[in-house]
């Protein structure tokens, strides 16, 4: 028995632990035996034997479980790898001779029985992990500060992350349908502005065949002749004041017209709604704190109205539900505006330091370009649009920009514009395109070459000719002109108009481009700063925007 207590002294020594255990149990057997040897010489007539037996199984019982005890722990901790020693198979610790350690490979091992192992029981050269076979060495050994290392159970986790990958590839899915119904939806709405810009395109062809008559062949002289521009109404749109621009919309009948609010809570700016079918105003809309300078509806999608204002903002209006679409926001003040007929989605505004903005509806942020002419930085007065067309000059279409001391045409080029300029002298103060006639009126203010206003009619230049546009016939106008009125073309029955305010005489001169005469002289007692054509279900209107109020003449042929 003190071999026995010897063993157990020894506690990290699992084989020399498992012989004690047996020896054990050798002894309680020979101890039971002999006690039965003594019991059984004594006889059953002694009165002991019957407790001496019970006392000696009961010891037997007891040295028998606990040694299944043991043997149950041993195996269950046998099978936990995270636990024992593959070396000695005994527990490793985390304090003392035998604490925890790893290799530079990664095994773990007992501090004690690795270094046993690569001091003594391999050679210098030979020194080896013991469950790799990769070459180590006592510097490799590494202390670990854990008091349990166990291997995780990681096959729910991995169900887990296929499903997420599963979940994600499903969802990448969706998102490609999305954007493929978005890329639908989009040609859809192609497709239905395209057709409303054709109904818009039959409804001018028939007010116009209406306003020329069946007699297309007649001539000018007896068209001139038969030309009567009459007063019809004024209609007082603002009694405070601030009327600036005008903007008609052939789809809705609409004439829009910039003016003051008249709303002492919400001073400010707006338009005013008048129907052009009773001539009779209807409604105000508030839009900008500072005045708006410019006003063009969309070719397209009729019920969007881009307005442009001192604030630095353009906004997109629905004129429909009377809201704001949408606002842009630039770094200087805004006098001008138009919508690119070539892009749906495009538009420009020009701004008071000399730069067009290009934006896009598609992007909201910001510009997308930004368009201008070294040295010139003066306010753009007028933006205007032209279509691609063939056999002539620009043929891929773009922008026209007049500034105050240059005027440009910029051609769409991939996806950028080439400039070139107008061979035309300043200083300028508006310019309009007419796309039915493809003319170009550009005007001057007076200077010291030119006393008077000038009216320049231009033609596009054919194709394969330098010159961007040709004169075709110029206007002389007012000696003086304080404000920047603007004039307009107007297409009538075998001939084209040119309707401009002489400041000077207070009348508004309207000239024949057939015959580069002047027609009539109609009165004018308020300053006219914009001058704008309608165009209502075949009976034609020239409107003219003073501060105040708006002056309708009917266009007639008798």
């Amino acid at each position: 028995m003190e071999d026995g207590n010897d063993s157990d002294a020894t506690v990290y020594d699992g084989d020399m632990e498992t012989e004690e255990e047996d020896s054990e149990v050798a002894v309680v057997h020979e101890t039971v035996a002999s006690e039965t040897e003594v019991v059984s010489h004594v006889g059953p007539q002694s009165s002991d034997t019957g407790s001496l037996k019970a006392d000696c199984q009961s010891n037997e019982n007891q040295a028998y479980e606990h040694k299944n005890t043991k043997d149950d722990l041993n195996a269950s901790d046998d099978g936990d790898d995270g636990s024992l020693c593959p070396i000695c198979m005994d527990f490793w610790t985390n304090a003392g001779s035998h604490r925890l350690i790893s290799l530079r490979c990664g095994h773990l091992f007992g501090y004690s029985c690795i270094t046993r192992w690569l001091q003594v029981s391999c050679s210098a050269g030979q020194r080896r992990c013991p469950q790799c076979n990769k070459k180590a060495s006592p510097k490799d050994i590494r202390f670990l500060y854990a008091r349990r290392v166990q291997a995780l159970d990681t096959v729910e986790k991995e169900k887990l992350k296929l499903q997420v990958e599963s979940l994600q590839q499903e969802k990448n899915r969706l998102v490609l349908e999305l954007a493929q119904s978005k890329l639908n939806q989009e040609l859809h709405l192609k497709e239905i502005w395209e057709l409303k810009r054709k109904c818009e395109q039959l409804l001018s062809s028939q007010s116009q065949n209406a306003v020329r008559g069946r007699e297309m062949s007649a001539s000018q002289s007896s068209s001139q002749r038969n030309i009567r521009i009459l007063h019809d109404r004024t209609i007082e749109v603002c009694k405070s004041g601030g009327c600036r621009v005008a903007a008609f919309s052939l789809w809705h009948k609409l004439l829009v017209v910039s003016q003051s609010s008249t709303n002492n809570l919400f001073s400010g700016f707006g338009i005013k709604k008048i129907d052009a079918v009773d001539l009779h105003p209807t409604q105000f809309l508030f839009l900008h704190p500072k005045p708006i300078r410019d006003m063009a509806f969309h070719h397209e999608r009729n019920e969007l109205l881009l307005t442009v204002s001192l604030d630095k903002c353009a906004k997109l209006v629905d004129i429909t539900s009377n809201s704001v679409v949408h606002t842009y926001t630039t770094d200087s003040s805004l006098w001008s505006c138009c919508w690119d007929v070539n892009d749906p989605n495009v538009l420009f505004v020009g701004s008071q330091n000399g730069v067009v903005s290009q934006f896009d509806m598609r992007q909201t942020s910001n510009a997308v370009a930004r368009h201008s002419v070294p040295g010139d930085t003066s306010p753009v007065t007028s933006l205007a649009a032209f279509p691609a067309k063939g056999n002539r000059t620009l043929s891929r279409g773009g922008f026209l920009a007049c500034r105050l001391n240059s005027c440009c045409a910029y051609e769409r080029n991939a996806d950028n514009f080439s400039v070139q300029h107008l061979p035309l002298s300043g200083p300028f103060t508006s310019l309009c395109y007419d796309e039915h006639t493809d003319h170009i009126l550009v005007s001057t203010r007076p200077n010291a070459r030119v006393p008077n206003s000038c009216h320049i009619l231009c033609q596009f230049g054919a194709d394969g000719t330098s010159a961007v546009c040709c004169p075709v016939h110029t206007f002389m106008g007012s000696t003086t002109q304080k404000l920047l009125s603007r004039p307009c073309t107007v297409s009538v029955q075998g001939d084209t108009l040119v309707a401009a305010h002489i400041e000077s005489s207070k009348i508004v001169a309207v000239w024949s481009v057939s015959s580069g005469q002047r027609l009539l002289s109609l009165p004018a007692s308020e300053p006219i700063i914009d001058i704008c054509p309608l165009n209502v279900d075949g009976i034609l209107y020239l409107s003219a925007l003073s501060e105040k109020s708006l002056r309708l003449y009917s266009v007639k042929h008798t």
